[in-house]
């Protein structure tokens, strides 16, 4: 999706890694694209405005921050494409080693300079907890504030285990650090409601014995992220077309027809009251 954004004349983002990272497992991910194209209008649209508001929110963020922590970072490439990395440490966290390996092995191939001052990726899977011990392995510093980036993360793990995960980025975090995250519409974990994606599932049942979203919210400001107590703020919820960085976005819609929103979400962790 990332590549087929890159290549568009008016694209939301620049990843010239994109292409060459996924050239491989293209064939893979082919079935699920296709399926998912088959109910809903250009979906290329949702992954670039995602990938944008998350670009944007890194970009803008507090000057102070200088790391920033990726979750399910497999073939992310922002540590290489993104400006806005400049000078800071980068920790990529993914559950597939084979993932970094690829990524390393095409990179290096291409001698993609790296724009952060330094990346480090750390493989672990973040369900079955314990993560943190290996990002302080790695060096991570609690004590600087940091920016935390849940893009794709929180839909597939349970409310339980997204509010543990949630309460260890909070027990990590210093103030004046910030988070971002995105969630599915409840129409996403109702079986009855999930025509649009309901093929995709299918191959997720047949490959992992488990439905592929796991958790949903109509109302993230005062769903599991409220638990942080952080500042937080809405900036989209796609529940309706509408243009956002001058792209159309036609809502993806439930076997109901109705339109299942998707939120994305801005958090910044206040000073503790004196």
């Amino acid at each position: 999706m990332r590549a087929r954004e890159h290549a568009q004349v008016d694209r939301l983002f620049s990843d010239v890694f994109a292409e060459p990272l996924t050239r491989q497992v293209a064939p893979q991910l082919a079935p699920r694209v296709l399926k998912w194209m088959e109910k809903t209008p250009r979906p290329e649209n949702f992954v670039a405005i995602r990938t944008r508001y998350l670009d944007d929110s890194i970009s803008q963020r507090n000057p102070r921050i200088r790391q920033v922590v990726l979750f399910r970072s497999g073939l992310d490439a922002r540590a290489y494409r993104l400006e806005a990395l400049r000078g800071c440490r980068v920790f990529e966290i993914d559950r597939s080693a084979e993932l970094f390996a690829h990524k390393k092995t095409i990179l290096g191939g291409l001698n993609a300079p790296l724009i952060a001052e330094r990346r480090d990726c750390i493989v672990v899977d973040i369900k079955e907890g314990k993560w943190e011990e290996k990002l302080f392995a790695s060096g991570f510093d609690a004590s600087s504030p940091t920016f935390w980036a849940l893009e794709g993360v929180l839909m597939y793990s349970s409310q339980a285990g997204n509010a543990a995960f949630l309460k260890t980025i909070d027990l990590l975090s210093t103030a004046g650090s910030e988070i971002w995250g995105d969630l599915g519409g409840s129409a996403l974990v109702r079986e009855d409601e999930l025509n649009t994606m309901k093929h995709v599932n299918a191959l997720s049942q047949a490959e992992r014995g488990k439905q592929l979203f796991q958790y949903a919210e109509d109302d993230v400001l005062h769903g599991v992220l409220s638990q942080l107590a952080w500042q937080l703020e809405l900036q989209a919820a796609l529940l309706e077309g509408g243009t956002h960085f001058g792209r159309v976005f036609d809502p993806i819609r439930s076997g109901t027809g109705a339109p299942v929103q998707f939120s994305f979400v801005h958090g910044t962790k206040p000073a503790a009251a004196s």
